[in-house]
């Protein structure tokens, strides 16, 4: 059976907007998408809600369609935590809030995330390790809220967890470098779950570059995928004169193709992202 899902992926500074359409196994097709130069930053202050009005009729179009958000924020708090094994996706989230009482001030002002890991043996069968990823609450929480009131958004989260998860069904690991202007990170993922995850809060390029030279070192996959909103043809130039690795762009994957409605659709950072989180959307695991 058929199933068609709007993804906005939110970035600072532009909006990615894809539609895709399952037939019910693990390829999907891209049958819209829209580019908006505005983003996050857009929506906070007093010109927010000329934002939102202008993303919410761009939406209109497909308006009884579920509707999926992707958020990439500038920069993200990471925690490595172990959870009681099985640990349902209500769990963990309460077992997030007690985490972030300790390690945040101010809470509220605070969403998060919980990824599983792969790092190693567990301490006990009885446990199972995770990577909290927070990030500022606003203005992804109003954005949900206020898209709430018109539309069905099924999820909102960041958009690490579903690149991750492009390794479904895979025992083939799969290197990612994530460059972005404040952040740069590394992760290793296999069969849908992260094996390796760094991640460095930077000031300039030169931290950027020195983080992703050093972590690259260290992959045990020889190509390793680069994506992001600093990864610049110069900047990956620069990265890969000085590691022995083979970087290579973050693509769509093999089961995404573009039906002849959306020719043109760009293989951006924010398309990537947005595609990825369809494909983490309509796999029967999103529920874990």
């Amino acid at each position: 059976m058929s199933r068609s899902l709007i993804v906005c992926a939110i970035d600072a500074g532009a909006t990615n907007i894809v539609r895709v359409k399952s037939s019910g196994s693990s390829s999907c097709e891209i049958t819209a998408f829209k580019t908006i130069g505005f983003g996050l930053d857009a929506f906070q202050g007093p010109k927010g809600r000329k934002a939102f009005e202008k993303l919410s009729g761009m939406l209109g179009k497909w308006g009884q369609e579920p509707l999926v958000l992707a958020l990439s924020p500038s920069s993200i708090l990471t925690l490595p935590a172990w959870f009681p094994a099985g640990a349902s996706k209500e769990k963990r989230e309460s077992l997030g809030r007690v985490e972030a009482g300790y390690f945040l001030k101010n809470v509220e002002e605070w969403s998060w995330q919980t990824m599983p890991l792969t790092l190693g043996s567990a301490r006990t069968d009885a446990l199972e390790q995770y990577m909290i990823m927070f990030y500022p609450a606003e203005p992804g929480r109003s954005i949900n809220e206020q898209l709430e009131r018109r539309y069905r958004v099924e999820s909102s989260g960041l958009h690490i967890e579903p690149i991750v998860r492009l390794t479904t069904g895979s025992r083939e690991p799969m290197a990612v470098l994530e460059l972005e202007a404040e952040y740069a990170a590394f992760y290793v993922s296999r069969a849908g779950k992260a094996e390796t995850f760094r991640y460095w809060p930077v000031k300039n390029s030169n931290e950027r570059e020195f983080f992703a030279i050093t972590e690259l070192g260290t992959s045990p996959v020889a190509c390793v995928k680069v994506t992001g909103l600093a990864a610049d043809q110069a900047t990956v130039k620069r990265i890969a004169a000085g590691t022995d690795r083979t970087l290579e762009a973050l693509g769509l994957p093999q089961q995404v193709t573009i039906s002849p409605e959306a020719k043109g659709c760009p293989h951006s950072t924010g398309v990537i992202r947005a595609v990825s989180t369809a494909l983490m959307a309509l796999s029967p695991l999103s529920a874990g």
